[in-house]
């Protein structure tokens, strides 16, 4: 498990750091950086709605669970940071994955 994001490698390190001293729990997977907005875009996850407002190339929230293969066979993108999937959907979708079955 790994995230993307537009941030430096450096504002990546800070998030973790910051996130950690809120008292949210340790961020015990890789937070991998895509200034260029690459594999953002390649995921058609490119948001809009921050163009001109300092914070362009934020993506839309999204989940991905892809098989050995390294084929997706899950997804949630949403319009809203505030929902995202629950822990136990994106287990189902990982086991389900592990088990060559399609959630």
């Amino acid at each position: 498990m790994f995230a993307i994001s537009i941030d430096s490698p450096e504002r990546s390190v800070e998030l973790r750091t910051k996130i950690a001293g809120d008292g949210k729990g340790e961020i015990n997977f890789p937070l991998v950086s895509d200034p260029g907005g690459k594999t953002i875009n390649a995921y058609g996850l490119y948001d809009p709605a921050y163009a001109g407002k300092g914070f362009d190339g934020i993506p839309h929230p999204a989940v991905f669970v892809l098989d050995k293969n390294r084929k997706v066979v899950w997804a949630r993108v949403e319009t809203d940071y505030r929902k995202r999937p629950t822990p136990d959907e994106i287990r189902m979708a990982v086991a389900n994955a592990k088990m060559g079955m399609q959630p």
